[in-house]
């Protein structure tokens, strides 16, 4: 009678054990760019333009990058090349209106882009920073600073 017992109580310890994981969550597609941009991506290009209070060109440069991004529909990861360290960040299309507006979140930081064109291969965002300050890579109080400047980042698919 024992060993009876014993093998149904084997089973329902099995099947409890048992769950699933190792299976990932699907995160709901919130619009059409959202689906379109999941993946992988390479940033390869950044365009920098600087504009006065007259709406004139003071300055611009651009940058040859290569950083590599990926979107999971809540997370986008950017590691660089021969690097392991990653740079995490939530992301969401806060604008029901507007699913071109993608708004980035990393502890107290929040920045706002412009998804201006995606194909396939391609993507291009715009970013918009009133009083931006330039050039880039000189330490800030040797700055002149903008009226605006305009970012724009050039991504291909994959790695």
């Amino acid at each position: 009678m024992k060993k009876l017992l014993f093998i149904p109580l084997c089973f329902s310890l099995f099947f409890t054990s048992c769950n699933d994981d190792d299976t990932e969550a699907v995160i709901p597609v919130v619009s059409e760019i959202d689906a379109d941009m999941r993946g992988d991506w390479t940033n390869t290009s950044i365009k920098r333009v600087y504009y006065s209070d007259t709406d004139t060109v003071m300055y611009a440069d651009s940058v040859a990058r290569q950083a590599y991004f990926h979107f999971d529909g809540q997370k986008m990861t950017v590691t660089l090349p021969g690097s392991s360290e990653e740079d995490v960040w939530t992301y969401s299309f806060p604008d029901q209106n507007d699913s071109t507006h993608i708004q980035l979140h990393q502890d107290t930081v929040t920045t706002n882009y412009q998804v201006t064109s995606l194909s396939d291969t391609d993507m291009v965002w715009v970013e918009e920073r009133a009083w931006a300050g330039y050039p880039e890579e000189v330490p800030d109080n040797e700055k002149t600073t903008s009226k605006r400047g305009v970012y724009t980042w050039k991504f291909v698919r994959g790695k």
